[in-house]
């Protein structure tokens, strides 16, 4: 009996040692946390992070922030990456915030583009180093608060020399948001130093120059004269400049500002800088030396003698007859307003261009309204002549009958007909009844490489004043060139 229960008993106590092994082994529910013990909270789930590579940077960002790209918004190669992010308005899905990020290996062209057109003086930068920096993805950038179309806009923007590389990030809305900062601190942008050294700044480059030159056209020998402009002219806008000249003194529009020089004949020397209330792009002059500016938005006015004369409220751009008694103010449709000027007050009357769909430029001479734009029927740029009633008389157009480039002066001459195609880069001549005669290339007339031909305006001779934007062969700056043009 002994024996047989010590066996029971070790068989008891063999079965509940199983049972507690087995209960170790499958992990049963925990037993109920006494009162005044501490649970153990389970560990925080990680931010649901997101990480772009390209070659040129890298990007990592909380997408709990809010922050979307579309496929179309991402590009990325060995020379040049971008990618455009926004926080959507979840009630409207307006875009609360716009960011960014462009790098781009590149000239210096863009990032001194950059200095000026966010306020910043290129001398003082490279020269005094007088701005501070702001590290951002390892890059030293310049800040700068502005706008972007009506919205606030705050901009960050770097040369990183030895790469060669332009950096520019622009956060468009709310840009004081901590997402921002949070977003921009998980960008690394990686640059390989490779020992560039850019190109000299425009003090220290060559300045543009040119020898006479001379092309045929058909039968006519045109020639050319470079007009140096004491002291040259630089400008970082291609295309907004304009030209008008009363007796020896030529009027400069550029970069909206009204400057004055004297010409001899040889040369334009700097006269004087005038004090305009607004920036102006639209210059004409008439017959008893008033100077008319216009522009959209601003009012008509005209100067004499440096003095302010007259203002008329109400035209859009106005292009003034030699009389100075009327003009046409126009903006890009063919409808359009002729407007007589009599005891202060402004008279208006429709005119329409009918044969033109949008307007690029307009001029007026003596006996003509040159029309300048797409045609109507879809036939391309053209040039249309019509008479100082609205009537049309002829139209210019290619060899073919086809459409021009872009055409920014006209002007009857002797023979027919001469205009500048800025965006051919060629002068053109039509005889009397509108044929086609031919062109000259900018490089055989002007000795040029790649001009805008911006305008120009007939001198006291006869000849042409023609003014252009060209870059210096050393690539230091673009000027602000002129050139007397004649046989024609």
């Amino acid at each position: 009996m002994k024996t047989r229960l010590r066996i029971s008993c070790l068989l008891l106590a063999s079965l509940m040692l199983f049972a507690l092994a087995a209960c170790g082994k499958d992990s049963p529910e925990p037993s109920p946390t006494p009162e005044g013990t501490e649970q153990t909270k389970p560990p925080a789930q990680p931010a649901a992070e997101s990480t772009i590579h390209t070659p040129l940077w890298d990007l990592s960002y909380d997408e709990a922030d809010g922050w979307v790209y579309e496929e179309d918004d991402f590009y990325d190669d060995e020379d040049f990456s971008k990618i455009i992010l926004v926080i959507p308005d979840e009630a409207d899905g307006s875009e609360v915030i716009n960011a960014e990020i462009r790098v781009s290996v590149e000239g210096p062209y863009n990032f001194r583009d950059y200095l000026t057109s966010f306020g910043f003086d290129e001398y003082e930068y490279a020269v005094n180093q007088a701005y501070d920096f702001t590290q951002v993805g390892g890059i030293d950038c310049l800040e700068a608060e502005g706008n972007y179309w009506g919205s606030p806009c705050l901009r960050y923007f770097g040369r990183a020399e030895g790469a060669g590389a332009t950096v520019l990030i622009e956060i468009i809305g709310e840009y004081e948001d901590e997402r921002v900062d949070k977003l921009l601190s998980g960008l690394m942008i990686n640059l390989e130093d490779v020992g560039n050294v850019d190109g000299p700044w425009y003090w220290e480059g060559e300045p543009f120059s040119a020898q006479p030159h001379s092309a045929m056209i058909g039968t006519y020998t045109l020639n050319s004269e470079w007009l140096p402009i004491k002291d040259c002219m630089i400008t970082k806008e291609t295309f907004d400049h304009a030209a008008a000249v009363i007796g020896d003194q030529v009027y400069l529009l550029v970069d909206g500002a009204l400057k004055r020089y004297d010409y001899d004949g040889t040369s334009l020397t700097f006269a004087e800088d005038i004090a305009l209330d607004a920036e102006y792009s639209n210059i004409s002059a008439d017959t008893n030396g008033n100077l008319w500016l216009a522009e959209f938005m601003e009012p008509l006015i005209s100067w004499k003698d440096g003095a302010k004369t007259a203002s008329y409220e109400g035209p859009d751009y106005v292009t003034m007859h030699p009389s100075g008694t009327w003009g046409i103010s126009w903006f890009s449709s063919s409808e359009c307003e002729k407007i007589t000027l009599s005891g202060g007050a402004v008279k208006t009357e429709p005119i329409v261009f009918k044969e033109v769909d949008l307007i690029s430029h307009l001029l007026i001479d003596e006996n003509h309204i040159y029309v300048t734009g797409s045609a109507a029927d879809e036939s391309g740029h053209k040039v249309f002549v019509y008479d100082t009633s609205g009537a049309l008389q002829l139209t210019l157009a290619d060899s073919d009958g086809s459409g021009l480039g872009s055409v920014t002066f006209v002007t009857e001459t002797a023979n027919g007909y001469l205009a500048l195609d800025g965006n051919m880069r060629e002068v053109v001549l039509w005889s009397k009844d509108g044929t086609y005669i031919g062109a000259a290339d900018d490089s055989d007339l002007f000795g040029t490489s790649y001009p805008w031909f911006c305008g120009g305006t007939k001198l006291a001779d006869g000849s042409i004043l023609a003014i252009m934007t060209e870059d210096r062969a050393d690539e230091s700056a673009m000027e602000l060139v002129a050139f007397k043009l004649s046989g024609f």
